[in-house]
This record gives C-alpha cells, structure tokens and sequence, in this order.
C-alpha cells in the first residue's frame, strides 16, 4: 500500500495505490477529516483496508454491498440530472425496493411488478429501464458486471395502433376547433404532443417549409434531448400558412392555444396529456375505440414505412434515438405486404 497524507488547512488529505496481487487501484485524494497526523493515518488505513477487502471479494462481492438506493443517488448527481418526472419515480423504487443489492436485483423487480399489478406495460417498460440506468451507471463507475431484468412482454412486439384512411379522416373531422389544429400535425408530421404544443411561429419556417422541433432549445424540448428539422407536410403547411395570417403574421409566440386562449400546458416532467379529454371526445364522435393521443405517432410512421420510407430516415424524422425503436414498424410493413398478396391472390 503506498497512501501518502498532506495537510490541507487544518485537515489531513489522504492519496495513492494500493495492489492486491496484479490489481492496482489509484485513490483519489479524499478527506479524513482529522486534524491530527496519527488520527488521520488510522482514517487512511481503514480506508485502505476497505478498498484493499473490495479488491478481494472481486465484483461478484461489490454487487452483494451496492444497493439500488446508492445506484439512484449516484445517477440523480450526472450532469444533465433527472426530469421531475423520473425523480418521482425514482422516489417510489427507493420506497419500496431502494434497501435490495444488485446481487438481488432480479428478487427485488419481481416484487416491484408483483406490488403494482395496476401498471400499464408501458409504464412498467420505463420503470424498468430507469432501474437498469440507474444500476448500469453506478456499476461502469465501480466495475461491477451490469445487471439484467426480465424484458417485458410489451418490449417484444409493443402494441402498434394504426387506422384506415377513411377512420383517419372521420377522427380528424370530430376534433374541436382548437384541437383539430395541433391533431392535424401529430397526424401528419409524427412529433410527440409535447413538441406540437410547444411550437413556436420562431419554429415554423415557410420559405423553406420546415418544422423545427427543439432546435432553439438545444433539443430540451425533445425527448431525445436533440432538436430536429423536417419537412412539412403540405395539409399542415396549408393549416399553418392559414393561421399565421390570421394572427397577423406574427414573428413569434405560441402557434397553438387552448380553448381557454392560452398556451397548453407543458407537462412533459409531470405526465398527462393535455389533448387527452379532446381526443377521447373526438373518438366517441367518429366512433374510433382504443386509440390514444399518441397512436398518431404509430399511426404516421406504419404509414411512413408502408409508403417506402426506409427505417432510417423514418428515425431521423421521427426524432428516435435509434433503428432499434423503429424496428416495429417493419413488421406492421410486412403484414401490409402480406395482406396485400393474399387480396391478389
């Protein structure tokens, strides 16, 4: 062991190596909180020994002391932070399953799932990956084998929704007034909700007839914290060209509003949907069941890939982070293209 100690103010600071057989840990300077040199030397020494005992017992060893709760504080302190959202969440996994070690991560899931059999399989997805983020950051930092968990069943082939043509222009049709407009772009553009509502005349570029998703925000407005630039579809450019003039050709402000005259309400870190009650309205109306606010999103790329666009530009303007979560949509292509054999058979 060479831990070296040096004084700084009135507290001894403790550094150095220590080697267990081929193994060399470097310590990074820490505080031991003693302002004597023989108090400090003890703090030093059992510290090593810690360290040195951590070596020993190999990562298998580390996973059986770490718990989840140390994983979540750890991952609350990275440099972009957590949304409030996630902190919530993050809340209840340390209320009831924080005290578990990664050793009995697995133990730990199941009783997660089996205490909140409420959960819809996409809730249950995030939960799950938060845990993993979480778990996997703090074990690349203390060289633990990363842990796994059971995917959920609604990973492997999550639920597409997709509508006909003709239902497609029967919902469009029932929406109100003020929330036919941002409907129409979740249609036919594929942005999530939040980044419609938020849009900007700033955002909206006629000249070039361009959409412009968290560009100005550094892609903070966007799910995959990066901003994007697309095409807009000429329905939408027509709807907006229409409103602009309106509004008095305005250089900025929100493009959409309530029906209350205001801006929507952002509730990207606290959930919920503010289209939701509009859009159940506007199913019940044209007859539409079991489609959601976000199944436009669904709905558009099926369309997308159905009309030849390949996965990879349908990442780019979708705003996925990557082809893997666009891989679904293949296989909703590949029915269409079946169908369509079997109606020319």
């Amino acid at each position: 062991m060479a831990i070296s100690l040096r004084k700084r103010g009135e507290i001894w600071h403790a550094r150095g190596t220590i080697r267990v057989g081929r193994e060399t840990v470097t310590v990074p300077e820490f505080s031991t909180g003693c302002s004597k040199r023989a108090d400090a030397e003890t703090a030093a020494g059992i510290e090593a020994e810690r360290i040195r005992a951590e070596i020993l017992e190999g990562p298998a060893g580390r996973a059986r002391r770490v718990t989840l709760a140390e994983c979540i504080v750890a991952y609350g302190q990275r440099p972009k932070g957590v949304s409030a959202l996630d902190a919530a969440k993050f809340e209840r996994i340390n209320d009831l399953i924080g005290g578990r070690t990664l050793a009995e991560l697995a133990e730990a899931w199941a009783a997660w799932q089996k205490a909140h059999p409420q959960h819809s399989p996409a809730t249950t997805i995030r939960y799950r990956a938060l845990i993993l983020s979480a778990a996997r950051r703090l074990c690349k930092a203390q060289r633990i084998p990363s842990p796994d968990l059971p995917a959920v069943e609604a990973e492997r082939g999550e639920r597409v929704a997709m509508l006909t043509a003709a239902e497609r222009r029967r919902l469009l049709a029932a929406y109100s007034p003020h929330a036919a407009c941002p409907a129409l772009v979740l249609a036919h553009q594929g942005a999530r909700t939040q980044e419609v509502l938020r849009l900007d005349w700033r955002d909206v570029d006629f000249p070039t007839d361009t959409l412009r998703f968290g560009v100005r925000a550094g892609g903070h407005r966007t799910k995959s914290r990066k901003g994007r630039a697309i095409p807009m579809h000429p329905q939408v450019r027509m709807m907006l060209w229409g409103m602009w003039h309106a509004a008095g050709k305005p250089d900025a402000g929100t493009v959409f509003l309530s029906s209350r005259g205001e801006p929507y309400q952002d509730t990207t870190d606290k959930g919920g949907n503010p289209l939701r009650k509009a859009h159940e309205t506007a199913c019940r109306a044209a007859k539409i069941r079991d489609f959601r606010v976000h199944d436009w999103r669904h709905d558009w790329a099926a369309t997308m890939v159905m009309a030849g666009v390949d996965l990879y530009a349908l990442m780019r303007l979708g705003g996925w982070s990557s082809l893997d979560m666009v891989q679904r949509y293949a296989a909703v292509s590949a029915e269409h293209l079946r169908d369509a054999m079997r109606r020319a058979s």
